[in-house]
This record gives C-alpha cells, sequence and structure tokens, in this order.
C-alpha cells in the first residue's frame, strides 16, 4: 500500500512548513522493521526516475520503502533558494521520527548526489541510527564545486548579493550564499573519520558533476574500513541508465550484511 502524508514543520507552535512524504508499506512485509529511505539530489524530487524504480522494485519483494521531498523541493514547503545541509540533515530526521511512530526501527538509506552527501553526514552524526546506506554519486566536496563554477569574481558578487542564480539539468534555481556558508562547516575529512555505518558508494567514471575519485578517496580515508566503492566505467552523473543494477548492487550490499536474505533482490 502506497500512502502519503504530509509532516507539519512547527516553530513555537505555528507551522512554517512543511515535508509530503510517500511510504510503500507491505501488509506482509517480509523485515517488517525495516524501511528503505530515498533521498533525492539537488532540484531533483521523490518521484524520480531511479526512486520510482527502486518503488517498484521493493513492492516486488515485500520491502517498505519511503520517498520525500527535501524542503523547497516537489511537493513539500519551504524555499528552495534558503536550501542547505544542515536543513537538508533535519528534514531527514523528520522523516525518520515519522517513520517510527508506523513500527520501523532499522532504516537503509538511498541518497543520490546532494542526498548522498546528506545522508552520510546524517549517519555519521547518529550513530547507530542508520542501519547500513547504498548512496549514488555523493556529492563530496560540493563547496570547491560551486567555487569553481563561479570563479573568484563570481564568488564575490554572489557573497555582496546575497543570492545567485543556477541551472541544474532542466531546472534554473537560485541559491542564497547562507548555502555556501553552511556547506563550508561540513568537512570531508571529518566526515570520513565518524563514518561508522556499512555503505556502498555507487559512481560513473564519466560523472562530469561529482569525480569518482571522491568516492574512492573517501573510501579509502575512512578508518573504520566500512565503505565499499562500485565504479561504473561509462556510468555518468546520475546514472539513471543503469537503475536495475544499482538496485541489485544495493541488495547484494545488504544480504552482505545481514540484512536481508536470499528472498530479496533480483
Amino acid at each position: 500500500m502506497l500512502t502519503e502524508h504530509r509532516l507539519p514543520i512547527e516553530v513555537d507552535g505555528h507551522e512554517v512548513s512543511h515535508l509530503t512524504a510517500r511510504l510503500l508499506h507491505p501488509v506482509d512485509a517480509r523485515v517488517p522493521d525495516l524501511c528503505l529511505v530515498f533521498l533525492h539530489g539537488l532540484g531533483s524530487v521523490q518521484e524520480g526516475t531511479k526512486a520510482q524504480t527502486f518503488r517498484e522494485r521493493a513492492a516486488m519483494h515485500g520491502l517498505a520503502f519511503c520517498t520525500f521531498d527535501f524542503q523547497g523541493h516537489g511537493v513539500s514547503g519551504g524555499k528552495l533558494r534558503e536550501l542547505t545541509t544542515t536543513r537538508n540533515l533535519e528534514d531527514i530526521g523528520r522523516v525518520l521520527a515519522f517513520l517510527r511512530t508506523r513500527g520501523f526501527r532499522r532504516f537503509v538509506l538511498f541518497g543520490s548526489s546532494m542526498g548522498a552527501f546528506a545522508g552520510l553526514w546524517y549517519a555519521a552524526r547518529h550513530p547507530g541510527a542508520i542501519a547500513a546506506a547504498c548512496h549514488i554519486a555523493p556529492g563530496f566536496d560540493m563547496y570547491r564545486g560551486f567555487l569553481l563554477a563561479v570563479g573568484a569574481e563570481g564568488a564575490a558578487q554572489w557573497e555582496r548579493d546575497g543570492v545567485r542564480q543556477f541551472r541544474t539539468g532542466e531546472l534554473d534555481i537560485e541559491l542564497d550564499w547562507q548555502w555556501m556558508r553552511d556547506l563550508r562547516e561540513w568537512r570531508e575529512d571529518q566526515l570520513a573519520q565518524a563514518t561508522r555505518t556499512p555503505t556502498l558508494l555507487l559512481h560513473g567514471c564519466h560523472d562530469e558533476t561529482i569525480p569518482w575519485r571522491s568516492s574512492a578517496r573517501f573510501a579509502a580515508a575512512c578508518p573504520s574500513r566500512c565503505v565499499d566503492v562500485h565504479l561504473f566505467g561509462d556510468g555518468d552523473h546520475r546514472l539513471t541508465d543503469r537503475r536495475d543494477e544499482l538496485w541489485d548492487l544495493a541488495i547484494a550490499f545488504l544480504r552482505r550484511h545481514g540484512m536481508l536474505d536470499d528472498r530479496h533482490g533480483a
């Protein structure tokens, strides 16, 4: 059964925004306390192609699957221009709190790009809260990437004006300088040191947005040695054309870590 839920965000008793989540909760779920949670990328939505494919595969195999739009995206509230990594982590926390009211106690995060970066940090900051993670092209080093995209003069102008327009995919978006100010605080070296969650990173070698070497570098820097990397020699940033293979690799990873049995997967 697929249901839609509106999650209010309140400040001092007044609603200031909301999240919209969609939960596939099979009546005969094979792992009743486990839910897979999808985290979309910048400018994307919870009904993207990969999320829909993963939901269909989850339904076939009796697995609970939740999607939601980060604030400023899709049918959730909030403004996209006010996006920050801090806000994204708060959104993940709200969704997981909601899922706990539905009886789920274990979570696997499936993130893409910006969502993957937020998912990695959420797991690192909440040890034990996330059972495992499977992330596609995590947005490592986004701060430097945005600086390179706009150049030194462009960055100075962005800081002075407070807002700048960007194009991502088919969308034109505006981001406040607060996005950069906040992003600067989320350092990759600290994330690597704090990561303890079994994690699979999936990355295309022809990714022109986030270089695949960033995933390899991150895995090598994790003292816990809990991060695996799978590279697609002909893959791009989104890996949309490899979504069935992404699912199968993720399920195999979860089996290997004892979270699923042979009834789940291909």
